[in-house]
């Protein structure tokens, strides 16, 4: 009962560099030379990377463009993909 406890009080460690700020922003991923897209929600973002909430996640490719409504095109690679939600870095 004691490990359980100190578990629960162990703490987590950060991997990311930057600090990532929420957001609920429409954009849209390009890929396949913006021939191709698809809408998503940006959930949260930072100067390194996003959480991402796609239209369709078994066709968001591992590397695209993410176009935000009101920022300029960002070229991203998947880096993991959990439920309907991932984590991109930016390239």
């Amino acid at each position: 009962m004691l490990a359980s406890a100190v578990e629960q009080d162990a703490p987590i460690i950060e991997r990311r560099h930057a600090h990532r700020h929420r957001a609920l922003l429409g954009a849209r991923i390009l890929f396949r030379d913006g021939n191709c897209s698809m809408g998503c929600l940006v959930l949260n973002i930072s100067d390194e990377g996003a959480l991402l909430q796609p239209d369709d996640i078994f066709l968001c490719p591992k590397n695209f463009t993410l176009k935000p409504r009101t920022d300029p095109p960002r070229e991203c690679e998947t880096i993991w993909r959990k439920g309907g939600k991932i984590g991109v870095r930016f390239r």
